[in-house]
């Protein structure tokens, strides 16, 4: 007697986010329609950054940063994954912006 495997999942390819990320610098948004739910902020962030070309640089006299924000709230916190954030949207819309410390 075998035993029956159970029906797969309706969802059983990994879960996809359309991102789409702002920055004011640039003429057009950085986007990945298959994003994968279980990337990071950070991960995200490396790859946006590249796509850029831009980079956070620390120096003597001033420090470039560069932050995340979804619907006006700052993302600090880049181990989140874009799952999270999106939620049942699975649509995630990004402002990369920068900030520059003097001193």
């Amino acid at each position: 007697m075998t035993a029956e495997k159970p029906a797969a999942a309706p969802h059983a390819a990994p879960d996809l986010i359309n991102v789409q990320v702002r920055y004011p610098a640039a003429p057009r948004p950085f986007i990945d329609p298959k994003a994968q739910a279980a990337e990071t902020l950070g991960q995200l962030k490396s790859r946006v950054l590249a796509a850029f070309e831009v980079a956070e640089t620390q120096g003597p006299e001033q420090q470039v940063l560069f932050f995340f924000y979804h619907e006006n709230e700052r993302l600090d916190d880049l181990t989140r994954t874009l799952g999270q954030i999106a939620g049942e949207d699975r649509v995630l819309k990004l402002k990369l912006v920068q900030q520059i410390v003097q001193g």
